[in-house]
């Protein structure tokens, strides 16, 4: 059954719940939750005037704002909700008035409005308004950070699926799928915030919880030039939700994709090698279909001081995958609900709570020849998370803000059958009876409970033309992990299933593995880990003059890390100075020359906390002469009985302190092309320092580094030290051309990546230090050294109710890096440096591994995306005075491409695969969406 949310972390989730229900409500911090308007106000002469009273309206805010200008004629309104058509007031006697109106916010960014006076003449009888519309609100004097933000609309007019995670990729370096990686770092680097609060999966890294896709107003996707209020090493997604407004809203949307709709195909290329000779049958083609409700409402609670906004989504997927003899079905149910509410109760003060629901459950998720029907395996997960916000202004110059919030998230992950008690067999590569190992488990049955609690008070104040920034994050992360082996027993037989009671299948025994938690008993085992991270950071933006803006910063941030049973790990200690400047060439907001130095560290999070932890013990018999050997966990000098696993024998470098890091250099050319579009160019580079590594201490081995030869202690046994030394390395060096914003009826999100990444270790514990024979190898391109990627997201809108969307994506393909499986601990066994492999002789048709004049370069095959939608309005056809209907059909894969995305890479005496094929791109598939709205 899924893992109880009043277990264990869950119940202290509730608890949590319960106490920000009471706290006194005197939160941003950690992400942004607003937009800025920023400008400055001139007399005719173009002298800056001081004192002006400004105010700022809109339909995201509940009550207009209200500034003052500087002495340098500089004015900013510093918690605007992002949203369209902002008006800003000015009325000063003596001066005509002015309303600057149609002025759109975007999250995270300054919207540029410059206001110059004229002289109220005795001659005008009527103080007029003077109209001023369309203010550029991409091109960003104020921040070297570099990114992109989306609307909702923008969203919308792109064809994409619709999932939150799945908009960052759409960016300039940033790599493919929903938790993509950012110029060449781990995709665990990513973050992902919602309304502000950092609510990443504390294991590993990807969103925690996802939410209603229409229910988000804007999507800021930030890849570099950092404020020192945030700390990553990768990307930042940071998503704004809906808040209401006073008007009463509705946004329905269906989704349709019936499986007569979509490509379908017979052959599947991740498979054992058989299934070719059953892909001329006469099983039916493969089907593919989805459907998904989603709902949005909202509207005031009390005009001008309580909102609301409700949002929910329903998926239904069923994808079938052709195993030569079957289609396996796999059904995914996905349920997405979302609750804020927003108050301010005077002009000084805005409250936001947000409460968040999420379920998540996959059947048949092998869907391979490797797994019988039986053998199959689903997941149930699932979570919520509750975010509470707080702003007080004390003045026009002085902020508080307090983010404050918790994810909670469970996963059941085991056999389909719940109930099953069968022990799994294993032979010719495939899985009978019951599940076998989960995906990076020893065990086929594993629960999890997953748990973020954040804190983060922030001040914000202004001295003259310095806005100062100051803060606190707290966290406190925490896994609970049970693994379990159905039968606390497996087998691993030969041609067939082996009975060892049965002497007619003792043919197929071979050897029988039994596992034991860490008190020797065969039973499930139950881990735990949890990190404390407080961060503290201050940083200056300096507005020196129209023309240049400084921003200096320096965050320091500690994590302490704990094991099972609540055992001190380690402390990690990180320092992130951050420093940017911007020059506006001409003084006009068109021109912007860029540039940021930074560092960010990882201070820890509880997979790497997890890593020390015991694992199940496996006691391995082999069998002979009628029966397998009798072996305990204590069982010595039985050459046919091994053990493995349990303690795991890794212990962490105490000494050093050091976390893994990413320093940043970047400098970047952007223009305005037309009001509402930007091109730019920006060079990156970036150095990712101390990686995590498992380094083998204890082993002795032979010139070849396939035998063990001796133990540095004289006991064979492992021992390895987990540590992060300089030598874990690996950097990027790359330009990017891209273009955003509208322009006529074209509305742009495109760009060209020239790349190029070397280092010495592909992902954490990624076998770098486990055998120093090889170690000379590692270096090399990185397994994200993709050295040329073209994407885009660009609309067209026509003026008879028609527009158009594509998504394109080309990227050349990734190192290939060929190797051979070890007979110790099966260990990778590579013969040349990482990206390369060995050609094949010709006179043996076998690779010679001990030629150097044989090595080449191999690359992953290039792959390519194109996505197309039409969206019309029905309004042209049906007339409505304020619902607006849409009707959109999205071609995924229009091109119905199939060719292969990954070959196989590692090369076998027997049965060799080196080069086939393992993954292919899905078919077409289309969906029609109906979307009524007011």
């Amino acid at each position: 059954m899924k893992t109880s949310l009043l277990r264990g972390g869950g119940a202290l989730a509730l608890l949590l719940v319960a106490f920000f229900a009471t706290l006194p409500l005197p939160a941003l911090a950690a992400g942004q939750n607003y937009g800025r308007m920023a400008g400055y106000v001139y007399d005719p002469t173009g002298a800056p005037l001081a004192e002006v009273p400004l105010t700022v309206s809109g339909p995201a805010l509940q009550q207009p704002q209200s500034r003052t200008s500087g002495e340098d004629g500089r004015f900013e309104f510093d918690t605007l909700p992002p949203g369209e058509n902002y008006v800003l007031e000015v009325n000063v006697p003596g001066f005509a008035p002015i309303k600057k109106t149609g002025i759109t916010v975007l999250l995270g960014q300054a919207s540029q409005v410059d206001v110059k006076l004229e002289v109220f003449t005795e001659t005008q009888a009527v103080a007029t308004y003077e109209i001023v519309e369309k203010v550029n609100p991409i091109i960003n004097p104020d921040s070297a950070q570099t990114g992109a933000v989306m609307t909702a609309e923008k969203a919308a007019t792109s064809p994409v699926f619709t999932q939150v995670q799945a908009m960052p990729q759409l960016v300039a370096g940033v790599g493919q799928g929903n938790a993509p990686s950012l110029r060449a770092g781990l995709s665990r680097y990513g973050k992902f915030y919602i309304d502000g609060m950092d609510t990443s999966d504390v294991v590993d890294g990807s969103i925690s919880s996802p939410m209603s896709f229409y229910a988000v107003e804007n999507f800021e996707v930030i890849t570099g030039g950092l404020d020192a209020q945030y700390n990553s090493l990768g990307l930042i997604e940071n998503v704004v939700s809906k808040s209401g407004s006073n008007k009463f809203t509705y946004d329905v949307t269906m989704i349709l994709s019936p499986a007569w709709a979509n490509a379908k195909y017979r052959g599947a290329a991740n498979q054992n090698p058989n299934v070719a000779n059953y892909t001329q049958n006469e099983v039916p083609l493969s089907e593919t279909a989805f459907y998904s409700p989603l709902v949005g409402v909202g509207g005031p609670i009390i005009k001008d001081k309580l909102w609301f906004y409700f949002s929910g989504q329903w998926n239904f997927s069923h994808r079938e995958t052709p195993l030569g003899e079957e289609n396996r079905p796999s059904d995914t149910e996905t349920r997405l609900a979302r609750l804020k509410l927003t108050w301010q109760p005077t002009p000084k003060d805005r409250v936001s709570l947000a409460f968040n629901y999420d379920n998540n459950n996959i059947t048949n998720q092998v869907s391979s020849t490797f797994a019988s029907p039986e053998a199959e395996t689903k997941i149930d997960r699932g979570g919520f998370f509750t975010i509470l916000n707080y702003d007080r202004s004390f003045t026009d110059n002085v902020l508080f803000q307090l983010q404050t919030g918790i994810t909670y998230k469970d996963i059941w992950n085991g056999p389909m059958d719940e109930d099953s008690q069968d022990i799994a067999h294993i032979y010719n590569s495939t899985t009978y009876r019951n599940a076998g190992a989960l995906r990076n488990e020893v065990g086929n049955l594993v629960t999890e409970e997953r748990m973020r609690f954040q804190f983060d008070p922030t001040l914000l104040f202004k001295v003259k033309n310095h806005q100062m920034k100051a803060g606190v994050q707290i966290s406190y992360l925490s896994g609970d992990k049970t693994a379990q082996v159905i039968g606390n027993r497996r087998f691993n037989d030969r041609n067939g299933e082996c009975n060892p009671d049965d002497p007619s299948t003792f043919q197929y025994c071979n050897e029988r593995i039994d596992f034991y938690n860490s008190e020797g008993v065969q039973a499930p085992l139950t881990t735990e880990a949890s990190v404390l991270t407080t961060g503290a950071f201050i940083q200056d933006r300096w507005n020196v003059n129209r023309y240049l803006t400084l921003v200096a910063g320096l965050r320091a941030d500690v994590g302490r890390l704990y094991g099972d049973n609540n055992q001190f790990i380690t402390n990690l200690v990180g320092i992130g100075p951050r420093f940017s400047a911007t020059y506006d060439i001409f003084g006009n907001r068109s021109t912007l020359v860029k540039a940021h130095y930074g560092r960010s560290n990882e201070v820890g999070d509880v997979f790497i906390a997890q890593h020390a932890n015991p694992e199940l013990l496996q006691v391995r018999s082999t069998f002979a002469g009628g029966a397998f050997a009798d072996c305990a966990p204590d069982t010595v000098g039985n050459t046919q009985c091994s053990v493995a696993g349990g303690a795991s024998g890794r212990t962490f470098d105490k000494k050093n302190h050091t976390p893994p890091s990413v320093d940043e250099l970047s400098l970047g050319l952007h223009h305005a092309i037309s009001e509402g579009a930007v091109i730019g160019t920006d060079l990156t580079y970036r150095k990712y320092n101390n990686m995590w590594v498992d380094e083998e201490v204890n082993r002795i081995w032979d010139p070849s580094g396939q035998r063990v030869i001796g133990y540095v202690d004289n006991v064979a046994h492992t021992v390895v030290k987990i540590h992060n030394p300089d030598e874990a390395w690996r950097d990027y060096k790359g330009i990017d051309l891209w273009a955003q914003g509208r322009t006529g009826a074209w509305d742009l999100l495109a760009s060209y990546t020239l790349g190029f990444s070397n280092g010495t270790v592909g992902d954490y514990f990624d076998g770098y230090g486990a055998n120093p024979r090889f170690k000379k190898f590692f270096e090399g391109p990185s397994p994200e050294d993709i050295r040329h990627t073209i994407k885009g997201a660009v609309g067209y809108t026509t003026t008879f109710g028609l527009d158009f969307g594509v998504r394109f994506n080309y990227r050349t393909g990734a190192p290939m890096w060929m190797f051979q499986e070890g007979s110790v601990d099966r260990q990778r066994v590579v013969r040349s440096p990482r990206g390369t492999g060995h050609a094949y002789n010709t006179a043996n048709g076998i690779p010679d591994f001990n030629d150097p004049a044989a090595i080449s370069e191999l690359r992953q095959p290039s792959q390519f995306l194109f996505d197309v939608q039409a969206r019309y309005d029905l309004n042209r056809i049906v007339k409505t005075q304020e619902t607006k209907m849409e009707l959109t059909l999205i071609l995924f894969n229009v091109l119905n491409n199939s060719d292969v995305t990954f070959v196989q890479e590692q090369w076998r005496s027997n049965n060799n695969r080196f080069g086939t094929a393992t993954s292919r791109r899905s078919p077409m598939q289309a969906e029609l969406l109906l979307r009524v709205r007011n």
